[in-house]
């Protein structure tokens, strides 16, 4: 064995798991084997070593996918995954390919349909910033291919140092999202409100409450966990990390005061309030919910995703930029929903 293979069969695996629309069903099974097998998720492509796309990827998607895959350094794997069902093998596959030598030392190889062309470098031009001075202004895209980001959300912003000047927001590939979803079954509603605090967790820098959030979510998805002692511990837990979450003052430091929605009629409840009101809202209905199942079954939550993708420019406009991803985090539109029913926003 050379030295080489030695330090590749020491490398740890670390996905860089992002999601197209459609691809619900298949990242929520991608955390969970990642979470059974021990392994490290990575919150960008230099700490990564495994691209992890799940869901399928359409061509209007690809440039960003493959501009992501061309970011990350050798050793390296990737894992195109489509379905729930297969994770675990083509996880496996992506570790093994990670740990060959001579898989590695092969040139990378693009997708035949990448166009390097659709790549968006920020570029920079000037405009006046809101005291009229003549500032530099910089042109930065968030998303579609982002850790915990909404599927198929692309929002365009113009920076002026690190304050948000003006945001646009559009969707892409929701023209090939699939129906089949996790939350569409009775404890459906609890995972989804356990998967939006997972992600709001991560992306506000709380890994170990956000790993809990998924595993409890995991959990609820079981087919058994209604029955006997399976609920009871199950509630157990959910209500301990719900209250340990609650009693956070850092947390709550953290996200107080982000993205405060306008108190009027025609904001959604469940997304009224600031980025800490919303968690909030999230913790008690999952915990409720779970003791009533199936009392939110066949919830709508395309209005909620219509009016977030509406009111996101208003609500980014004058934030920094550190505070765009919590905002987004917040109000987590599900844009399958939309692709159930409408053609793309924007």
């Amino acid at each position: 064995m050379d030295l080489t293979a030695w330090l590749l069969r020491l490398t740890p695996p670390r996905p860089f798991v992002v999601a197209t629309p459609g691809g619900t069903g298949a990242r929520v099974a991608v955390e969970r084997v990642v979470r059974e097998r021990g392994w490290q998720p990575a919150a960008s492509p230099a700490e990564g070593n495994i691209l992890v796309v799940a869901g399928p990827v359409s061509d209007d998607l690809r440039p960003a996918v493959e501009q992501v895959w061309s970011l990350f350094p050798r050793p390296c794997a990737r894992a195109d995954i489509d379905s729930a069902s297969a994770a675990p093998a083509r996880l496996a596959a992506a570790a093994d390919a990670l740990g060959d030598p001579d898989r590695q030392r092969r040139p990378r190889a693009a997708h035949p349909h990448h166009d390097r062309r659709g790549a968006e470098p920020p570029m920079a031009d000037r405009a006046r910033d809101r005291d009229g001075l003549m500032l530099d202004r910089l042109h930065v895209p968030l998303g579609p291919v982002l850790p915990d980001w909404p599927a198929g959300l692309v929002v365009r912003t113009a920076l002026q140092g690190d304050v948000i000047q003006d945001a646009t927001v559009t969707t892409t590939g929701l023209g090939h999202a699939r129906q089949v979803s996790p939350w569409d079954s009775p404890t459906g509603f609890v995972a989804r409100r356990l998967d939006s605090c997972a992600r709001l967790l991560s992306v506000v820098g709380w890994p170990d409450a956000s790993a809990t959030a998924r595993r409890l979510r995991d959990d609820v998805l079981r087919s058994d966990v209604l029955r006997g002692d399976r609920r009871a511990r199950t509630a157990t837990a959910l209500a301990r990390w719900a209250g340990r979450v609650r009693r956070s003052r850092t947390l709550r430091w953290s996200l107080a005061g982000v993205g405060r929605t306008p108190p009027v009629p025609s904001t959604p409840p469940e997304l009224g309030g600031d980025a800490w009101d919303r968690l909030g809202s999230w913790l008690d209905s999952a915990v409720r919910t779970f003791d009533r199942p199936g009392s939110a079954a066949g919830l709508d939550r395309a209005p909620e995703t219509r009016w977030a993708l509406e009111a996101l420019p208003t609500l980014l406009d004058g934030n920094e930029l550190a505070c765009a991803r919590i905002l987004v985090a917040s109000l987590d539109p599900d844009l399958d929903t939309l692709a159930r029913r409408e053609a793309p926003h924007g």
